[in-house]
C-alpha cells in the first residue's frame, strides 16, 4: 500500500515538525481575523472623534425633534381613527395571559398596531393634499389633445349655430304717473272787465261787479321808482267784491334792467296763486316822452322783455301776459313770434275786431277803448273783453 495515500492517520508524536493542511488553513484565518480586527480597530479609533462631534452636534437636534413630536404623537392618539383602533386592539390584548402580554413579541404587536394607525392618518391626510396619481397624470396627457380639438371647434360650432331669438324684455314696473294738465275749460261769451291805476281814485268795487265786470287788471309798478299808492287797495277791494284781479307793470326798458324792474314789481304784486289771481301782466308801451323804443335796438328790447318773463315765471310758475298794441310790436319788437306762448292783452281801438300782431295767433285780451263808463268809478276808464268765456277766464286764474 502506497503510505501517502494511507488513510491511516499519523500519531502526533510522528508528526512534531510537520502540519497537516487544515492547520495550516486554521494558522491563515486565525492571522488574517487578527489583520482585521487591527484594522476595524484602527478604522474606529480614526472615526471615533469624528462620531463624537457628529454625536454632539444632533444630540440637540434629536431633542428638538422629539419635543416637535410630542404633541403630534399626542394628537396622533387622540385621533379617533387610533382610538378606535386602540379601543377594538385592547380587549384582545387583555384575555392573553401575562407572560404574553409581557412577552417582547406582544409588545411589538402593540407598537406595530401603533404604527399601522399612524400609517392610516397619514394616507387620510396625504390624499387630502397631495398631488395627481400617476394615472391621473396619465388621463390628463389623453384628454389634453381631445380638450383641445374640442376648444378650437367651438367657435365654427357657434358661428354655425342658429343665433337665439331674443326674448321679451322682463316686464318693467310701470313709470309714476304724471299729473295731468286739467281739460280745457269750454268757450263762452264774451266776458267784460276793466283796468285801472292811481288816476281812477277811490272805486266802489260792488257797484263795478253789479255792472257786470268779472275781471280787472291794476296797475302795481312804473318802470324804476314809480308804485301806484292806492294798489293795495284796488287790488284786494276787487277781489273782495268778487272779481278776479291780476297786476300790470308798465314797462320802461330804457331806465333800469329787467331784473330790477321785474324784481319791484313782483314784491309790490304779492301774487297769490288762489285761484282768483290772473298771471301778472308786462305792459309794453312807445317811451311816453320820445314815442321810439327808449334808444333800444330791436334785439335789445326782445332780450330784455325775455329777462323779465323769465323772472316772473321763476317766481310765480306762471307765463306772464304780454299788453301790446300792433304798432308797438311791429316797431320796437320786430314782430317777434318769440312769445307766442304767452296771452296776448292786445290794445286796439275804434275797430269791431282787432289785428293781431305777427308773432300771435289770436289774442285773448282785448282793451278796446279807454273813455268807458262804468258804475262805481268816476271818470273814464279802460274798457276791455276776454274772449275765451268765463270758465277759461278762471282756469287761467287757477
Amino acid at each position: 500500500m502506497n503510505p501517502e495515500s494511507s488513510d491511516q492517520p499519523r500519531s502526533p508524536e510522528n508528526n512534531d515538525h510537520a502540519s497537516t493542511p487544515n492547520e495550516a488553513t486554521d494558522r491563515g484565518l486565525r492571522s488574517a481575523a487578527l489583520r482585521d480586527d487591527q484594522a476595524l480597530r484602527t478604522a474606529v479609533d480614526r472615526v471615533r472623534p469624528a462620531a463624537h462631534r457628529v454625536g454632539e452636534w444632533l444630540a440637540p437636534l434629536i431633542q428638538r425633534v422629539l419635543q416637535w413630536l410630542a404633541p403630534l404623537l399626542q394628537r396622533i392618539q387622540e385621533a379617533p381613527v387610533v382610538r378606535r383602533l386602540r379601543e377594538r386592539v385592547a380587549p384582545h390584548v387583555d384575555k392573553l395571559p401575562e407572560s404574553v402580554r409581557r412577552a417582547p413579541r406582544t409588545r411589538s404587536m402593540q407598537v406595530g398596531a401603533a404604527v399601522a394607525a399612524v400609517g392610516v392618518v397619514s394616507l387620510v391626510i396625504g390624499s387630502a393634499t397631495s398631488g395627481p396619481t400617476e394615472t391621473e397624470v396619465h388621463e390628463a396627457a389623453v384628454e389634453a389633445p381631445i380638450q383641445q380639438q374640442q376648444a378650437q371647434a367651438a367657435p365654427e360650432q357657434a358661428a354655425q349655430a342658429p343665433a337665439p331669438q331674443a326674448q321679451d324684455p322682463a316686464p318693467q314696473a310701470a313709470p309714476a304717473p304724471q299729473a295731468q294738465p286739467a281739460p280745457e275749460a269750454p268757450l263762452g261769451p264774451p266776458v267784460e272787465g276793466i283796468d285801472v291805476s292811481n288816476h281812477n281814485g277811490d272805486i266802489d268795487w260792488r257797484q263795478v261787479a253789479a255792472d257786470g265786470k268779472k275781471f280787472t287788471f291794476v296797475l302795481a309798478t312804473d318802470g324804476t321808482s314809480f308804485t301806484n299808492p292806492r294798489y293795495s287797495e284796488q287790488y284786494h277791494g276787487a277781489k273782495d267784491a268778487g272779481l278776479i284781479a291780476g297786476a300790470y307793470h308798465f314797462a320802461r326798458p330804457g331806465s333800469s334792467s329787467a331784473e330790477v324792474q321785474a324784481e319791484r314789481f313782483l314784491n309790490t304784486a304779492d301774487y297769490q296763486s288762489d285761484g282768483k289771481t290772473l298771471p301778472p301782466v308786462l305792459d309794453l308801451e312807445v317811451d311816453p316822452n320820445s314815442g321810439g323804443c327808449y334808444g333800444l335796438s330791436v334785439s335789445e328790447m326782445q332780450l330784455w322783455t325775455k329777462t323779465f318773463n323769465d323772472k316772473v315765471k321763476e317766481r310765480t310758475g306762471k307765463e306772464p301776459i304780454i299788453y301790446a298794441n300792433p304798432s308797438f310790436w311791429r316797431q320796437c319788437m320786430g314782430g317777434t313770434d318769440t312769445f307766442a306762448g304767452h296771452p296776448l292783452w292786445l290794445a286796439s281801438y275804434e275797430v269791431d275786431s282787432p289785428a293781431v300782431p305777427g308773432g300771435f295767433s289770436d289774442w285773448d285780451f282785448w282793451q278796446y277803448t279807454d273813455k268807458g263808463k262804468v258804475a262805481g268809478i268816476g271818470g273814464s276808464t279802460d274798457l276791455n273783453q276776454y274772449q275765451q268765456g268765463f270758465e277759461r277766464l278762471k282756469q287761467l286764474a287757477g
